[in-house]
């Protein structure tokens, strides 16, 4: 796949249904057709999810372990490569991805110096927490610190498939609204559509919905479908109401809900800027206070902890094969690198 230019920023003008099997017959949406994680990863997160739910499945609990992903007071700041891609383009990236930055958020990204944005070297021993592609099929990211957890240094976690083939000043908004999407995802964000609070689940006309999607170009599985697109389930999974406005939320033609444009799930177009309730987000998830910050990771921490040590721990070591306290918690961090931020 390619990275879309203007013309294809949203879904064709006309959509036709097919007579016969009531198939949207249209342009696919762009950020529908990318922003799908590999299966072969969620595969790996969802044995890891199986195997907690054997130990507690109560809805505060997955709540627990959903924000177990959310990056730790030990990480004062992310560090972010590049696989490839033009130092210009990585300036575009880091540029865009930095406005999650803000007074009210202890959200700080390091891409390295300026025109010397960090390359990835697997190989040196330094943690890179976000590892940025171009060369992958695909806009996708891990779920914050998903990206350390379930996958190998050497491998991306966040990738913005066919960036390379349009000049870095020409990508359109709908591209540079896709780097802030999948930045959410890295940060830790879901998508705003499998906010619980937001009902999307009720909203859609899922036959249209599997059948459209099951086809070109996203020929994804049912699993697949779910895990984008069904509601989240946990009580603390999301921290503030449902925004109609969220850059991670999708978007769909109108026949996928069953009231149409009257959905309240339903944008006409895909939502390119960071909103005020991501940022809202934002700042609950990574308080500026340092002391609310490791407050709500100690909470946080003891509350998993309970939970995995329920019958020594074996149903959920037995089935994911790692110590999550460990791997979720307990990690070096950041807080004692070299600092490259502009």
């Amino acid at each position: 796949m390619t990275a879309l230019g203007v013309s294809k920023w949203m879904f064709a003008s006309v959509i036709a249904a097919a007579a016969a099997t009531g198939a949207v017959a249209a342009e696919k949406n762009p950020l529908l057709a990318r922003d799908g994680l590999p299966e072969k990863y969620i595969k790996r997160i969802k044995q890891y999810q199986a195997a907690l739910d054997k130990l507690d499945d109560s809805e505060q609990a997955k709540g627990i372990f959903r924000n177990s992903s959310l990056w730790g007071p030990n990480y004062p700041k992310l560090r972010v490569c590049f696989f490839e891609g033009s130092q210009a383009l990585r300036e575009v990236v880091a540029n865009v991805a930095k406005e999650w930055m803000a007074e009210d958020n202890s959200i700080r990204l390091d891409f390295g110096k300026p025109g010397k944005r960090r390359t990835c070297q697997p190989g040196n021993g330094n943690e890179m927490q976000i590892r940025v592609s171009f060369s992958q099929e695909g806009y996708w990211s891990q779920v914050g610190q998903n990206s350390v957890v379930f996958v190998e240094q050497k491998d991306p976690s966040l990738n913005l498939g066919g960036f390379m083939n349009v000049s870095p000043d020409q990508l359109s908004d709908y591209e540079i609204g896709t780097i802030r999407h999948e930045f959410g995802h890295a940060l830790g964000i879901e998508h705003e559509h499998q906010n619980p609070k937001g009902g999307c689940d009720n909203e859609y006309n899922w036959k249209l919905i599997y059948q459209y999607l099951e086809g070109p170009p996203n020929n994804w599985t049912k699993e697949t479908i779910d895990w984008n697109l069904r509601q989240a389930s946990g009580e603390d999974l999301q921290m503030t109401k449902f925004d109609k406005n969220s850059v991670m939320l999708y978007q769909f033609p109108s026949d996928f809900y069953k009231k149409g444009a009257k959905s309240k799930c339903f944008v006409p177009a895909p939502n390119s800027q960071i909103s005020g309730g991501d940022r809202a987000l934002a700042a609950a998830m990574y308080p500026a206070n340092a002391a609310s910050r490791l407050e709500n990771f100690k909470e946080n921490k003891d509350k998993f902890e309970a939970i995995w040590n329920k019958d020594g721990g074996d149903a959920g070591t037995k089935g994911v094969m790692f110590d999550a306290v460990k791997a979720f918690f307990d990690r070096p961090g950041t807080k004692d690198a070299p600092a490259e931020e502009d």
